[in-house]
């Protein structure tokens, strides 16, 4: 019976480094898989690229992951996908092959998935925000990105073009999963069964060491061993069977415990699961522990026919933002934060700070004094006043860094400063994240394969 495993490689462009390397080693896997976004994601690269036009467009890890791998993927015939192409998967794909040739890898295949990327075209589609209802061109001055997300046909393309490496702009996140198993399996994209359960098992994998012990742990409620040193998931799978393990010798735990709270996670209705190629239903699917950390995952007709749209996530330039922290310690600390607060409300209003939203947080145990810190018995030893800001306009958000500073010479007796570098690097731009459902017939995409010119 063929079985195939897939390892999860990252699930996020800054998770760990080390996973990847250990599951080519020792993993036996047949394919490695990264997730390399978040919602954010391709809004923040897009602002990168207006502040600094030498950003590159795609995950700037990606050569970092990939050198360390490349050479033994191919060698073992190990496939990659990653979504590490953000808004150029050709940039990604033409910087791999260039890997490629430095380590002396001539045949190797890379293939990118483009499309879906629409910020240039969306205001003129007649579509409404899906938070509020509004015309999107209503927005059309404030609109930094805006991305589809594709479903796993262009990994399936690719592979099916021999590709050893699939790198793909924005598609959901577990199709990295779905495409591997479609393509091998020989699933129709018309079996939402099929489709389902491909979803299912990448929806398990995608968050990594989520589902091996990783944000499970809660001592003395749910004890995960070897948290530290917690290894990445990997998933066997044949036509009837799915497994949830991970590699032999790694800390972390596999039960039936960590793969429900995984299933659920980020999941707003589990009976309808919105996916690009399927809906998918959740509450069909169950667990059972198959041995120590090995869970059977159990999957009952659990697809529905997908839908005649596609989600897009829009990000819109909603000003900036800074934030600024002052630090009080000893006798008296939630007292001098206290005025700390009232004197900069009154110091805003008297330079004119226009902010759409200010917030002031006391938050803070241990982190001045540290092992020095006495027990906490009525007022708090120690408090950090924080202090963000939401503006219009980049000046406006300055201003918060030059009330705040001169609180050396000009607040209350012990006034710390969280230390910060040159004026301005705290301020950011704000991108909020809006949706719209786009037409799939308005949603193309295109792959092409890469290799090194001869």
């Amino acid at each position: 019976m063929k079985r195939i495993r897939l390892g999860c490689g990252a699930a996020w462009a800054r998770d760990r480094f080390d996973h990847a390397p250990d599951l080519v080693a020792r993993g036996e896997i047949d394919y490695l898989c990264f997730d390399s976004m978040s919602e954010v994601t391709m809004s923040a690269a897009q602002v990168a690229r207006m502040e600094r036009p030498d950003a590159v467009p795609y995950d700037p890890y990606l050569v970092e992951r990939m050198r360390p791998i490349l050479a033994d993927c191919k060698r073992r015939g190990i496939r990659i996908v990653t979504n590490q192409g953000w808004l150029d998967p050709v940039a990604a794909a033409k910087r791999v092959t260039e890997l490629a040739r430095e380590l002396g890898l001539p045949d190797l295949k890379v293939a990118a998935v483009s499309g879906g990327v629409l910020h240039q075209s969306i205001a003129d589609l007649g579509l409404t925000f899906i938070e509020n209802g509004e015309p999107i061109s209503l927005s059309r001055d404030k609109i930094l990105s805006a991305e589809v997300y594709l479903g796993a046909e262009g990994i399936v393309q690719a592979l099916e073009q021999g590709a050893d490496v699939v790198i793909t702009t924005r598609v959901a996140d577990a199709c990295v999963y779905l495409g591997p198993l479609a393509h091998e399996f020989g699933w129709d994209f018309s079996d939402h069964h099929a489709m389902a359960r491909g979803m299912i098992i990448g929806h398990l994998m995608e968050c990594g060491t989520q589902v091996t012990g990783g944000y499970f742990a809660d001592p003395g409620y749910k004890e995960v061993p070897d948290l530290a040193n917690v290894g990445a998931p990997i998933a066997e799978v044949s036509e009837d069977t799915v497994f949830i393990t991970k590699l032999a010798g790694t800390g972390g735990l596999v039960s039936e415990a960590t793969c429900k709270e995984q299933l659920i996670y980020e999941v707003q209705d589990p009976s309808t699961y919105y996916c690009p190629d399927c809906i998918a239903d959740l509450t069909r699917v169950s667990f059972k522990q198959a041995g120590p950390d090995r869970v059977q995952v159990l999957i009952d007709n659990a697809g529905r026919p997908k839908t005649d749209t596609l989600k897009a996530l829009i990000g819109l330039a909603e000003g900036y933002m800074t934030e600024e922290m002052v630090l009080f310690a000893g006798p008296g600390a939630l007292e001098r934060a206290e005025l700390t607060k009232e004197i900069l409300i009154q110091r805003f209003d008297k330079v004119g700070l226009r902010a759409q939203e200010i917030r002031m947080d006391y938050v803070g145990i241990n982190a001045v004094h540290r092992e020095s810190t006495p027990a906490l018995n009525g007022d708090p030893y120690e408090v950090v006043l924080r202090i963000a800001i939401r503006t219009e306009t980049r000046a406006d958000a300055e201003k918060l860094r030059r009330e705040v500073d001169p609180l050396a010479v000009n607040g209350t007796y012990g006034t710390g400063k969280w230390a910060t570098t040159s004026p301005g690097s705290r301020v950011r731009a704000v991108v909020g994240l809006s949706s719209a459902l786009v037409p799939r017939k308005s949603v193309p995409f295109e792959v092409s394969l890469h290799r090194i010119a001869v």
